[in-house]
């Protein structure tokens, strides 16, 4: 079967020629086309800015009733989107299934903040003059999607904007558009005319989402690059945006001599998402700092943790860890592997594609550690977005942190020891957005998710993520005494 869905654009389905091929990375098989949207942004963008007029005067129990529905829908068809982003990313089925709950339970979550979302008043002063600010709507706001989490992110990035009186366009990454696509037209039917739109495509469609003028406010979970890309973009068009960036990261782990190891070794496996996305996530804890004290026993656990591991046709029930989901990051991560070889970096294990029937037609590459690693090394200080662990090993306190923050990204962190004031003191010295004691991996919605340096800007998967979809409005009500006296003020 193959799948050849169109974009959704003002609630119709039009046919768009210019096309490019999906492909089930696991396989290397063609399963379907996706549309480059180019030609029709703006038309996308003048029906969205129709759609958020209507939209912004339904009362926030209106459109949070709206919300519920759309959610419930979502999670209706979760395991048909769960299957289309196993055929299009090449991760392990019960993977996208966990993203397909979490997605709805997010929405959920995210519904219930929104009554918190209220302008803050003031004291009265200068009279009796009244201040306060008033939460406003950017009107259509686009959001693009990273193509490790195709469905989960799509959906992620619905209730926020929604919720605060937008219309909201969603860019899916080009490599992995097919559950976007069929949401678009499961959502369809429930939602007014132009309320959401999905555009699919490459730089081109990107460039003229990001270049409209009529498009304030915009989100990208991806690279640097592609952040820089859209400044340019921005600054090309003369036009100031709103943006949040959840980028890259090169994520320390510390372990001490004192954490629970047998935890602690587990945690590093666990932490580079091996099991999730083939190690394709930007959280993923690829850097692990092991006390000299433990280091042998570590690349013994860590070794024989990652051979465990059942690599092999995402669906399958028993299948650990599935493939790259793109022929770019397939490329790029043995060009990395290669690059540490040629360092002289030892290895512990993997450090080649597979090539056993029938996995040698898809885009696998093993769980890859290289261990003592240095600063000096290429791999200690670039992401590879992949499954490839650094292990170094520590024995100065001082010269470790320096090491730990020595990278341009700040992301995520994470510390294992039992000394609860030794892990406070590192979760202040870590120079990331979120950080993990005696664990890694997990978000827990409400706390948010940003990063610190060159991985990110701003926040989301909290009431903040919320709130930044507003515009604060400052308005000052002039009472008697304040009409009287219009001098008093700054």
């Amino acid at each position: 079967m193959t799948y050849d869905f169109n974009p959704l654009v003002n609630n119709q389905f039009p046919t768009i020629k210019n096309r490019f091929d999906a492909i089930n990375p696991a396989t290397g098989e063609v399963i379907g086309s996706v549309p480059e949207c180019a030609s029709v942004v703006d038309d996308a963008v003048k029906g969205a800015q129709a759609a958020q007029k209507a939209w912004a005067e339904v009362p926030l129990f209106g459109r949070i009733a709206k919300l519920a529905e759309l959610t419930g829908l979502i999670e209706k068809h979760g395991e048909e989107l769960a299957e289309l982003d196993v055929l299009d990313t090449g991760s392990p089925r019960q993977v996208m299934m966990t993203d397909a709950a979490f997605a709805v339970a997010f929405m959920r979550f995210q519904t219930g903040l929104a009554p918190q979302v209220l302008g803050k008043g003031g004291d009265r002063w200068t009279g009796d003059n009244i201040h306060f600010t008033m939460p406003q709507p950017f009107g259509v706001v686009a959001r693009f999607c990273a193509f490790n989490h195709p469905m989960l992110f799509s959906a992620l990035r619905i209730a926020a904007p929604l919720l605060m009186g937008n219309a909201l366009i969603i860019k899916p990454s080009e490599h992995t558009s097919l559950s976007t696509l069929r949401m678009g037209e499961i959502l369809a039917p429930h939602i007014p005319p132009g309320l959401i739109q999905i555009l699919t495509g490459g730089a081109a469609v990107g460039e003229a989402i990001v270049g409209h003028k009529d498009i304030k406010r915009i989100t990208l979970t991806g690279g640097k690059n592609a952040a820089l890309a859209f400044y340019g973009i921005a600054a090309k068009h003369g036009y100031l945006k709103d943006f949040t960036f959840e980028l890259g990261g090169k994520n320390p782990m510390v372990i001490y001599p004192d954490a629970n190891t047998e935890q602690a070794f587990q945690s590093a496996v666990h932490g580079m998402n091996f099991y999730q996305t083939a190690g394709q996530s930007c959280g993923s804890t690829t850097r692990v700092f092991i006390h000299r004290s433990i280091y042998e026993d570590a690349k013994k656990a860590i070794k024989s943790a990652c051979e465990s591991i059942i690599i092999g046709d995402p669906q399958h029930a028993e299948t650990m860890m599935g493939s790259l989901s793109t022929r770019q990051q397939f490329e790029k991560t043995l060009k990395y592997i290669q690059i540490s070889k040629d360092e002289g970096l030892p290895l512990l294990t993997g450090g080649e594609r597979l090539m056993t029937k029938p996995l040698d037609k898809g885009y696998f590459v093993p769980p890859t550690v290289f261990y003592d690693v240095g600063a000096e090394h290429t791999l200690f200080k670039e992401e590879v977005f992949g499954p490839v662990l650094a292990l170094i090993p520590w024995d100065d306190e001082e010269q470790m942190l320096v090491d730990v923050n020595a990278v341009e990204y700040g992301l995520t962190a994470s510390v294992w020891t039992q000394d609860i004031d030794r892990a406070m003191g590192m979760a202040r010295h870590f120079n990331t957005g979120t950080v993990w004691i005696n664990g890694s991996a997990k978000h827990f919605p409400g706390f948010g998710f940003s990063g610190a340096k060159n991985s990110g800007v701003g926040t989301e998967e909290n009431l903040e993520e919320l709130e930044s979809f507003c515009q604060m409005k400052a308005v000052h009500y002039f009472g008697a005494e304040g009409r009287k006296n219009v001098e008093i003020g700054l």
